[in-house]
């Protein structure tokens, strides 16, 4: 961990609220004394409703505020009361929410990419909003007073991976779209009663009627939490076919099938009593995973094959050892190689689609619901996974974990996207990969076909340079959803 004056940095999890008051410079241009006497009793209401939630105020900055809470329910309340109960007077403010991991210095003041978010979503959000992430609402949801809409992702500023966004909604906007589904569905109710008074045929036709106003209502219920969370993210547009969690995806016919993961919170990392765990497992944390398509199947010589034949690939052809090609699962593959594998593949599709999983998404998706080493539960077998032996099998011999991944276990190892880090203190918590300027090693998940049970693990991690060709790794491929 990084020090500052011979004192180690805690860091801790935490809900971050940035604040700004809009149009604050030309309000001082206009009356400077007044405008400062506007932000001295804006500053008083702010700490006053953060220490009635349990928050503080840890930094300011002239006309912007930080606060910190102990946890997204807190902030979201603190936020709602200053949004809707602005007195008469008090300048409009801004607002953007986060949760994610922040340094703490020695003076209480916070740094990070956890404030750094929040600081970047405060810029975005309109006049008197509040846009949050995806992980403070996944965190915040289940307050009673919470309603957010989506506003999809949206790229912010220095920071390199695209966030889901949603805005929390104020009280009148709940009651305003309150208000539209009742007014539809009365209106609908009373149509229904007045055609079926003057002809059976019109009775059918206003039943159709009312049924999709009901299932217009429904679609905006959580039916199912996979498919809220896909709807609720932006992964879902609304004129759009629904994508539900599981649905098989393939754009191309060169292209690997893909399957629709809802993401959400799960535990990282690996418990200190778990069998064959190593030091580069922990410490356990909670990280949230945005919706995401993973590959049904590692990528196969097939599919190498035909970016080879393509002009991709970099004209490499991978050797096999004499076990075969077809749908056994490329190796000798480098995290460079699978990149040029990207490449081809994203210029098949007009797009930047395809890319690797990150450490924590591929965690995600191999323990599949689950909390055991393994996707199967706390043991594997030789007939649920290829390992202890001399070659790999087709893709697909053995059963799908919950998720209907094959050989996330076993087979080959699967390069992903992060570079390597000793543990999980510095790592994100919002799915995204471990970057580093001066990255050496990059990691690779799952086991291969040669290695011993405890390497199977959900949590296991090695890496190896980025040039590595490794008999026992491959990959497989991730797609984004918008």
């Amino acid at each position: 961990m990084a020090e500052q004056q011979g004192e180690e940095r805690a860091i801790r999890l935490a809900s971050i609220v940035a604040i700004d008051i809009v149009g604050f410079s030309k309000m001082s241009e206009r009356d400077q004394r007044n405008a400062a006497r506007k932000v001295e009793g804006l500053r008083a209401r702010i700490e006053r409703v953060a220490g009635a939630n349990g928050g503080r105020l840890f930094n300011t900055a002239g006309d912007g505020f930080m606060l910190e809470f102990g946890s997204a329910g807190s902030a979201l309340a603190a936020i709602q009361e200053l949004l809707d109960r602005r007195p008469r007077g008090e300048p409009p403010i801004r607002v953007g929410a986060h949760v994610g991991d922040v340094v703490v210095t020695a003076t209480e003041d916070l740094l990070g990419h956890g404030v750094n978010v929040a600081a970047r979503l405060q810029e975005l959000a309109e006049p008197g909003t509040a846009l949050v992430s995806a992980e403070f609402r996944s965190m915040a949801r289940t307050s009673p007073s919470a309603a957010f809409q989506s506003k999809g992702q949206k790229p912010l500023d220095n920071i390199e991976q695209r966030v889901q966004t949603f805005e929390i909604l104020s009280r009148r906007q709940k009651f305003a779209r309150g208000a539209r589904r009742f007014s539809g569905f009365a209106m609908a109710g009373a149509a229904l009663v007045a055609l079926a008074y003057f002809s059976p045929q019109i009775w059918t036709f206003a039943q159709g009627y009312l049924q999709q106003q009901e299932q217009s209502v429904a679609a905006d219920t959580p039916a199912s939490p996979n498919e809220d969370v896909l709807r609720q993210a932006g992964a879902i547009p609304e004129a759009a076919s629904i994508l539900a969690a599981g649905e098989i995806i393939r754009d191309c016919e060169n292209c690997p099938e893909m399957i629709v993961l809802a993401g959400g919170l799960y535990t990282m990392g690996s418990p200190a009593n778990e069998t064959g765990r190593g030091r580069d497992e922990g410490p356990q944390r909670e990280v949230s995973i945005a919706p995401f398509a993973m590959g049904k199947y590692e990528i196969t010589f097939a599919q190498w094959d035909a970016c080879l034949a393509g002009g991709g690939c970099n004209g490499y052809s991978p050797p096999d050892h004499g076990w075969g090609r077809g749908d056994r699962p490329v190796t000798n593959v480098s995290w460079e190689d699978a990149q040029a594998y990207l490449d081809w593949l994203n210029a098949q599709v007009g797009a930047q689609r395809y890319r690797l999983a990150t450490e924590a998404e591929w965690e995600y998706a191999a323990r599949a619901g689950g909390a055991g080493a393994y996707a199967y539960g706390p043991r594997v077998t030789v007939t649920q996974a290829t390992y202890r032996a001399r070659r790999t099998t087709p893709a697909g011999e053995h059963e799908a974990n919950a998720f209907g991944l094959f050989d996330v276990h076993g087979n080959v190892s699967e390069w992903v996207e992060d570079c390597y880090a000793p543990n999980y203190d510095l790592a994100p918590i919002d799915g995204a990969a471990v970057r580093a300027d001066d990255c050496t090693r990059r990691v690779y998940r799952g086991g291969g076909f040669a290695d011993q049970a405890p390497v199977l693990r959900a949590a296991a991690r090695r890496s190896a340079a980025e040039d590595a060709r490794l008999q026992g790794v491959g990959f497989r491929v991730a797609r984004a959803l918008d």
